[in-house]
């Protein structure tokens, strides 16, 4: 005698698989990136790099440093020769 109250086997679905899942770790559109609130102290919100605009400014900022400083000496030099008592 068969019991109508009893519950029905559990249907088993196709679409998902069974057993331990790969978790995402992120798109890869973030990588490289700073990721969090985690570059508060950072110079930069690229993190470890430096913009290519930055560089370029330092290295102009040197190069005008080192034309300035011949620019002195030179000028320097042309002083002494022109009062050489002084």
């Amino acid at each position: 005698m068969a019991s109508t109250s009893s519950n029905p086997p559990p249907e088993v679905s196709k679409d998902k698989p069974k057993g331990p899942q790969k978790k995402r770790r992120g798109s890869k559109s973030n990588k490289g990136k700073v990721k969090g609130n985690d570059n508060w102290h950072r110079p930069y919100p690229q993190g470890y790099r430096i913009p290519k605009l930055e560089r370029s400014a330092v290295g102009s900022v040197f190069k005008m440093a080192r034309t300035l400083m011949e620019f002195t000496a030179k000028e320097q030099e042309r002083m002494n020769r022109t009062f050489p008592g002084k």
